[in-house]
C-alpha cells in the first residue's frame, strides 16, 4: 500500500492521503460525530452518531489486502495538526476475492473539493494491486455525488434495488496504470 501522498484540493488546501492506522480510531469517532445527520444517513442509511469499540477497532485496523482504507487530512491555517476530513475504504467479499464493498465519507465542509477523488486514486491502486477487480456500493438511490465519484474511477456494470430507497451498484475497476489486463 502507498504510504503517503501530498495533495491539493480544488480550493487550494494542502493535505495528505495516507493509509488508516490504529491510532486513527479517535479521529474516526470524532469525524462521525461532526457529520451532519443527512451525511450520516447517506453513509449508514440511518443517523448513526457513534461507533462501538468493535466498529472502531475494525475500521481503524485495515490489513491492506482484505480491508483497505485511506484517510485525507488537511492543513488548517493557525493549527499545528492536520484535520482529518475524508475516508475511503473497501472490504473484500469473503465469497468472491475479486469483489469488494466500497464506502466513502467526507466531512460536510469539505465535500465537492476533490477529497473523495484523491482518496479513490489511492484506494483504486491498492485494491487493484491485491486482485480486487470489482467494487460494489450500497447507497441511497439519490446519492448522485457518490455515483458521479465512482463513475470517474470505474465502469458501472449493474444496479439492483435493495428496498427503502437503497440501491447496490457494481463497478468494474481497471488497472490504474493504464496497462492492458
Amino acid at each position: 500500500m502507498e504510504k503517503e501522498r501530498n495533495v491539493i484540493l480544488s480550493n487550494g488546501t494542502k493535505g495528505i492521503v495516507r493509509p488508516i492506522i490504529p491510532s486513527d480510531a479517535d479521529a474516526l469517532a470524532t469525524a462521525l460525530w461532526e457529520l451532519a445527520p443527512d451525511s450520516r444517513m447517506r453513509r449508514f442509511f440511518f443517523d448513526k452518531t457513534d461507533l462501538s469499540e468493535k466498529e472502531l477497532a475494525r475500521f481503524s485496523n485495515p490489513d491492506g489486502v482484505n480491508h483497505i482504507a485511506y484517510g485525507l487530512a488537511v492543513e488548517i491555517e493557525g493549527e499545528d495538526e492536520l484535520k482529518p476530513v475524508s475516508v475511503a475504504r473497501c472490504f473484500r467479499d469473503p465469497k468472491d476475492e475479486g469483489l469488494a464493498e466500497i464506502a466513502v465519507v467526507t466531512a460536510d465542509a469539505w465535500q465537492g473539493l476533490g477529497a473523495g477523488s484523491e482518496l479513490l486514486r489511492s484506494l483504486l491502486a491498492a485494491a487493484y494491486r491485491v486482485g480486487i477487480r470489482r467494487w460494489f456500493a450500497p447507497m441511497l438511490s439519490d446519492n448522485f455525488a457518490m455515483r458521479r465519484l465512482l463513475d470517474r474511477f470505474a465502469t458501472r456494470l449493474e444496479e439492483r434495488e435493495l428496498g427503502n430507497g437503497i440501491v447496490e451498484t457494481v463497478y468494474q475497476i481497471v488497472d490504474p496504470t493504464g496497462k492492458p489486463a
